[in-house]
This record gives structure tokens, C-alpha cells and sequence, in this order.
């Protein structure tokens, strides 16, 4: 059977992964690969997509991905992911902000005084790098694009620390070239080769987020590992054995809290030696000795040895990405033809030996190093209070005869509190204070004789005109204030969720909610934000709709036809008038 008819709650098995291309590579670097075991959560009120449990984490598919994804239903799971025994009970990880093992060891070539020691700041979405890049910079960053991409740039030096730079890379899963993010991220590292990387780690979900830290090991750059939000781990009973996982992964590994800012310094002292003494990660293989993955890998790292010397790619990383089929580091290696073919003949066998395609070999011998570390170091912590309550929530707003009426209450809400009641208030308060800035103003011309051109100007140039546009400010400040909200509270990402299957009868996805929404606000940013969306298709699509959206530019004109025609339903009026917007576009 495939993972689409699996009902809610139910657990299986996957034994096969189809599809192909980016998405396929994708779903592999989330963990879809055979032997995973999964669990349908729910499913969107309107059938599609489904919500999966797969190794202690949650993921969102459509169906017709899902129906991709061969499987053999089980009766329960083996592994539960809230195993206590995992660890000793007395393995305490050290305090916050307290290191391991990897403490003053120093190499005998340093990098000159003064030499600019610059950072990555790389880790998933979700995982806190904001905050964390907030707290390492302060105040002092410098925003802009990627060159020749419009994906954004932060960077700013470290406090207290002049020759530094941090550059926060945008949130991403692996460094698989799926979307812009993360060929930017790939590239910035390759290229510019930071002195160091900081990759920082939820550790509440720690086995997603190792997924990416991996792959940075390849990249053979110094790197400290940021394990944030370990307050509330340790809060809910949970654990990590620091000295065990910093000797498994051969980097330092930092314990800390980015929003309260615990652990920071430490994690700043650590990073800073090793780029200053150029500590790189031990050599890691991520296989066992013998196995058909191992013997592909070192054999293709043999053939290509002087290829990725030349090119200054990172030897292991250019062997699995080959592997994988990465065309983008086939190409800068310049390879021969009869390299290639032997390349293809050496994966053949491994695909052959192992039962698993190229690309799906690799996720699982990373995920089987995760899940092997995992079980030597961490205990997971309980279920959070903070889940426990958002799932209640999610019953109600994600729910499949609640959750379209929660959205029209919601977003009617937000209209009512705008139009007719806090930015009506505003609204009118501003006007007065114009009219009567502009009574002043007029009489005080009137006494002084001014010119009839120049007293027409301000009075029905600045005061009629300006001070009309200006008077909405109010409204504008109430709107986006009320769409921040719903962003930050996490209600945008379920709204995507629950509207993917109607978006998609129009061609887009669920996530092109976000930035139509944002386009009730401005369409300028509304278009910027949809730049983030994975399909080309998508953010072109997206782009071309958003003017249909009323947007705050509107709301002059709407009110003025409103308080013409309407004035005793003005808020009605206005809710029409915006579902017409969606309407028509």
C-alpha cells in the first residue's frame, strides 16, 4: 500500500520512496526514506495534505506526494522517540554555556593578529538563529541581498570583538539544492570559505536538526555546534551527554539558551578559537567499515582526489554528492568522460549491494549515524506542556468543520477592530488634529495677509490633500500590527495548512496564503515575501495576484465610497469589498 491510504493513527513502515528530481532529494533529506517509521497525525479539514510523526518530528505531504511512498503498515512502532532509558540517569550535560572535552586545545598554526575571523551562521528554520544572531551582534548589523539573488543578507560583527563577521545564512534543512535559500547557503560556504561556522541546533527536536550539522562536518571548516533551547529540554526532563556527543562529532558542542541569553559568551569563546587556530573537524565516517555505502564513498573519494583539490571542494562532501547526483558539483570538478562512467559504475554497485537507490542510500546512512548518536547521548525530554496545549488548540483551528469558520471569524475580527473600532478611532482622532492644525494654520495666514497661491497651496495642497492620505496611518499601523500577530503566533503556518488543497485549484500552494495576506497590508512587501516560496511557478504566480488583494493603498478609496454610499454597514462594506478582492483574483 502507499503512505495515502493510511488513516489517522495509524503507524507503517516505508519500503519505498518514487518521484524524482529536487522534490524527491528533498523529502529523503527529511527523513522519507525506507525503514522510516511513520505515523499519520491528521489530516487538513479538507483532505489534503496529511500531517506525519516520522523520527520525533512533524512533517506535512500532500497525497499526491504521499502516494509516492510505498509502505508496509505496522500494528506499533518499535521506536517511540521518548525513550528514557537512551542515556545513564546520572550522564548530566554540563551547565549552560559550558563546554566538553574540547576546551584550550590549540594547533601550532594560528592565523596572523588581526587576520577578519568570519562566520556562518547556519542551522534549520525554527531553530532560534535570529535570536541567536541577535545576541551575538546587537544592534550593529548591516541587511541586504546575496549577490545576484534577492534572498536576505544579515551580517554584523560579534560584540566586543572588532575583527569579526557574522553572516546569517537563511534557515535551512540540508545542502541539497532544492530551493534559492539553500543553493545561496551552499554556495556562500563554498566560495567565500568562512573562517568558521556556527551552526546552531534545536535541541528539543535534535534528530531533524543533526541532519544539516552533518553535512557541515563535510565541508571541512571549524565549527562549533550552538545546542539551543537546552532550558527547556532540561525544563521537561530531558538531557545530553555533551562530552560523548562533542567525541562522537569531533567538533565542540555549547549548551545554551539564545533567547535568554545563557551560554552565549561561551559559545563566542569557542567559536573564536577555533578559527583563530583553524581547528577543523576530525575526519567522520558517517558509515560502518565494510559496508557497500563505505566502499562506494572512499572508492569515488580516491578517483577524484585531485579533481576536488583543484576545485577547492571538500573531498567527502564531493564524494557523496556525487553520489547523490549533485549536477552542480559534477560540473565544477571537470570530470572526464570515463571518470564519470566509472563514477556511474561504482554507484551502480552500491546500488545493487545495498537494495537502495543512490540518493536514498545516503540519507540513510546519515540518519542511521543520527539515530546511533542519539541513543549514546540523548534523553529525550517529555512531552512539552506548550505542545500538549497547542494541539488542543490545533483541534479547534486546524479542525475539519472548525477551521474555515475560525478563519473567516478571525480575519473578520481583525477587519472590525481595524475599519470600524481601534484604527476607526485613530483614524478619526489623527483628522481632528489635522483639521485642527489646519484651522491655525489658515487663520494665521489670513491675519498675515498671505498670498492667495501660497495659502492655497497649504491649506488645499497640504492640509486637504496630504492630511487625508495621512490620516489613515492609523489604520495601516492597526493592520499590520494585527498580521504581525498572526504570524508570530504561528496561525499563518496553520492557515497554510489548512488552505493548501483550495489554493492549488488555482495553481499555488498553501503557502502563498501568507504572502496574499500580507498583501492586504502592502503589496511591495507581499511580493518580496513570496520570493521564499520553493517553486518558480509559485512565486510567479503568487507575484501576479497579490495586486488583486486590497491593499492598504485601497483603503482611501474604499472609505471614501463607504462614507458616501454605506454609512451605517461601514464594516460590512468593507469585509465585501475585501472577499470581492479574493474573489476576483
Amino acid at each position: 500500500m502507499n503512505l495515502r491510504e493510511l488513516k489517522t493513527g495509524e503507524s507503517a513502515v516505508i519500503k519505498k520512496v518514487g518521484g524524482e528530481g529536487a522534490l524527491r532529494q528533498h523529502f529523503l533529506d527529511m527523513g522519507v526514506i525506507p525503514g522510516a517509521e511513520v505515523t499519520v497525525e491528521k489530516f487538513a479539514p479538507m483532505g489534503d495534505p496529511v500531517e506525519l510523526d516520522i523520527h520525533g518530528y512533524s512533517l506535512t505531504l500532500r497525497l499526491a506526494d504521499a502516494e509516492k511512498i510505498e509502505i508496509e503498515k505496522i500494528d506499533k512502532r518499535s521506536r517511540s522517540h521518548d525513550d528514557p532509558e537512551a542515556v545513564q540517569k546520572d550522564a548530566l550535560h554540563p551547565g549552560l554555556g559550558e563546554g566538553g572535552i574540547f576546551h584550550d586545545k590549540k594547533t601550532e598554526n594560528p592565523l596572523p593578529e588581526g587576520t577578519l575571523l568570519s562566520f556562518a551562521l547556519a542551522g534549520n528554520q525554527n531553530s532560534g538563529k535570529t535570536t541567536l544572531f541577535n545576541q551575538l551582534t546587537g544592534s550593529n548589523q548591516h541587511v541586504g541581498n546575496f549577490p545576484g539573488v534577492t534572498v536576505d543578507r544579515k551580517d554584523g560583527p560579534i560584540r566586543g570583538y572588532d575583527n569579526t563577521d557574522v553572516v546569517d545564512l537563511p534557515g535551512i534543512y540540508s545542502l541539497s539544492p532544492y530551493t534559492s535559500e539553500e543553493i545561496v547557503s551552499r554556495q556562500y560556504i563554498l566560495d567565500e570559505k568562512p573562517t568558521g561556522i556556527i551552526n546552531i541546533v534545536d535541541a528539543s527536536n535534535i534528530e531533524r536538526n543533526l541532519y544539516l550539522t552533518l553535512q557541515l562536518l563535510e565541508l571541512e571548516i571549524p565549527m562549533v555546534v550552538a545546542l539551543n533551547m537546552m532550558d527547556e529540554v532540561t525544563a521537561n526532563g530531558g538531557s545530553v551527554e555533551i562530552n560523548a556527543m562533542e567525541e562522537i562529532l569531533g567538533v565542540p558542542v555549547i549548551p545554551v539558551a539564545a533567547i535568554k541569553n545563557e551560554g552565549v559568551d561561551e559559545l563566542v569563546r569557542h567559536a573564536l578559537h577555533v578559527a583563530q587556530y583553524q581547528e577543523k573537524p576530525r575526519v567522520l565516517d558517517f558509515c560502518t567499515e565494510d559496508s557497500p555505502i563505505h566502499r562506494c564513498i572512499h572508492s569515488i573519494m580516491t578517483l577524484i582526489g585531485d579533481h576536488a583539490e583543484a576545485a577547492g571542494v571538500p573531498l567527502r562532501f564531493a564524494a557523496t554528492k556525487l553520489v547523490e547526483g549533485d549536477e552542480r558539483v559534477e560540473e565544477s570538478l571537470k570530470l572526464t568522460q570515463n571518470e564519470k562512467e566509472m563514477i556511474e559504475h561504482i554507484v551502480l554497485q552500491l546500488e545493487e549491494e545495498s537494495g537502495l537507490d543512490r540518493s536514498a542510500a545516503i540519507a540513510n546512512m546519515r540518519f542511521s549515524f543520527i539515530m546511533d548518536l542519539c541513543k549514546k547521548t540523548v534523553i529525550k525530554p517529555k512531552e512539552r506542556k506548550e505542545k500538549v496545549r497547542s494541539e488542543k488548540i490545533d483541534r479547534v483551528l486546524t479542525g475539519k468543520y472548525t477551521a474555515i469558520p475560525c478563519f473567516a471569524l478571525i480575519m473578520g475580527l481583525v477587519f472590525w477592530l481595524t475599519f470600524d473600532v481601534i484604527g476607526a478611532a485613530g483614524q478619526d482622532l489623527l483628522e481632528k488634529l489635522i483639521n485642527k492644525l489646519g484651522a491655525s494654520a489658515d487663520a494665521f495666514m489670513t491675519a498675515h495677509h498671505v498670498s492667495e497661491a501660497v495659502h492655497s497651496l497649504v491649506m488645499d495642497g497640504i492640509f486637504a490633500g496630504v492630511g487625508s492620505v495621512l490620516s489613515f496611518i492609523p489604520v495601516i499601523v492597526v493592520l499590520f500590527f494585527f498580521l504581525s500577530m498572526l504570524e508570530d503566533s504561528g496561525y499563518m503556518a496553520r492557515i497554510a495548512f489548512v488552505m493548501d488543497k483550495t489554493l492549488r485549484r488555482v495553481g499555488l500552494s498553501g503557502r502563498s496564503i501568507v504572502p496574499m495576506l500580507i498583501g492586504f497590508g502592502c503589496s511591495v512587501p507581499a511580493v518580496m515575501s513570496g520570493r521564499t516560496l520553493p517553486s518558480d511557478r509559485d512565486r510567479k504566480l503568487t507575484a501576479l495576484m497579490i495586486p488583486f488583494m486590497s491593499c492598504s493603498a485601497k483603503i482611501p478609496i474604499y472609505a471614501f465610497f463607504v462614507n458616501s454610499f454605506f454609512k451605517e454597514h461601514k464594516g460590512l462594506i468593507m469585509v465585501g469589498l475585501y472577499l470581492l478582492s479574493i474573489a476576483v483574483g
